[in-house]
């Protein structure tokens, strides 16, 4: 990752600070840090990472990334961080002691009244034993007079439009998923078993190059594929069943997602019709997927679909964005606020289910772009009988 990317994302992270009147934010959390520092293969699962992001008034040179982590990351860390991070600090210590390091090194307890105070916004879902290490310590501060300000989604509300590094490593995320669908295809066959379908798609698209999985793979059959995120078991694969796949690779932190449903030998009437409003509603809704679209009309009209062919209406939301997380915003469901806009990554992903029979799924993801939506996903989507 450029550096140039995520100084552009500094830019703007600092000015939706700014212009809140904010001085300071927390970012505890590891998908928003990778986006801020752009570090590549560096976090885990452990939330052992403090981000300091100043904003310009608080740096009027302009927004800086204090980071403190410990000895486990911060060797990899200094491999990437020249033109990233302003300060990286692994010393052993509580992260609230970096924190008033950070407010006294950048002067603001000289620079402020009781009546001009210090705004540090925090994330909204803050565990509630950090809140009080935070103030407590902020408390015992001399001259400091500041105010906490909860922010919900902030870091994830501008990661929610994606640049053109991000767009490009979740192309070849879900080019690696494309040719793991191409490849089940031929392994696919009665007498197997979820749990080897499942297993035998991760070992293929981690042999591809993928780093890992952007979430637990769904493979369902026959009567499981009603079961909308149904965990693989041992249920063996039979002749005339549906086969739903759900999968993604994660390829330099980043998702790819996509659904395909196809059935094990010759598909009768019912799962024809199934099959075939799926398919319906995932093509008309795909041409719904521009800027300027509320995210609630594309469901809304999947459910006229499904009305229509005599079906209930779809159980889930429609799509989600990807990106780091393989959930993120927006969300495209009925009752989302909002609109989609040029840089949304979204998924599309109509579904329906019926319980002891079978289900169908057909999900799509890719990029809004100004004339519409650049989907990323290459595989077929016409009913294959295997």
């Amino acid at each position: 990752m450029m550096s140039s990317d995520t100084d552009a994302r500094l830019t703007r992270t600092g000015s939706a600070l700014a212009k809140e009147n904010i001085h300071i934010y927390i970012c505890t959390k590891t998908a928003d840090i990778r986006w801020l520092t752009g570090f590549s293969r560096i976090f885990d699962d452990e939330q052992a990472h403090f981000l300091v992001i100043v904003s310009e008034l608080a740096a009027p040179a302009g927004p800086q990334r204090l980071l403190h982590t410990d000895t486990r990351y911060s060797g990899a860390m200094r491999q990437q961080m020249d033109g990233v991070l302003d300060k990286l600090d692994d010393e052993r210590k509580p992260h609230r002691q970096f924190l008033v390091e950070c407010v006294e090194g950048l002067g603001l307890t000289r620079q402020q009244s009781a009546d001009d105070k210090i705004r540090i916004a925090i994330e909204a879902d803050l565990p509630l034993s950090s809140y009080r290490a935070i103030t407590s310590t902020l408390d015992q501060l001399e001259g400091c007079h500041y105010e906490l300000v909860e922010k919900i989604a902030f870091i994830e509300s501008l990661r929610a439009v994606k640049d053109a590094s991000e767009i490009a490593t979740m192309r070849a995320a879900q080019a690696i998923t494309d040719a793991g669908f191409a490849h089940m295809l031929e392994f696919l066959r009665p007498g197997l078993s979820e749990t080897e379908v499942a297993i035998e798609l991760e070992f293929f698209m981690r042999h591809k190059g993928a780093e890992g999985l952007a979430f637990p793979v769904i493979a369902a059959s026959g009567p499981n594929s009603a079961i909308p995120h149904a965990v693989p078991g041992e249920r063996i694969l039979q002749k005339g069943d549906f086969m739903l796949m759900d999968f993604g690779a994660r390829v330099d932190g980043y998702c790819s997602d996509m659904t395909r449903t196809v059935v094990l030998g010759k598909a009768d009437e019912k799962q024809k019709l199934i099959y075939q409003t799926v398919l319906q509603a995932q093509t008309e809704t795909i041409q719904m997927v521009k800027p300027g679209t509320s995210l609630q009309v594309p469901q809304e009209h999947v459910n006229d679909i499904f009305a229509a062919a005599g079906f209930d209406q779809l159980p889930h939301g429609l799509g989600h964005g990807v990106g780091i997380d393989i959930h993120e915003l927006p969300v495209l469901s009925v009752g989302a606020a909002g609109q989609l806009v040029a840089g949304n990554v979204v998924t599309v992903e109509p579904g329906i289910y019926t319980e002891g029979f079978g289900g169908v799924r057909i999900e799509d993801y890719g990029v809004v772009t100004d004339n519409g939506f650049d989907n990323f996903t290459a595989s077929p989507k016409e009913l294959l009988e295997l």
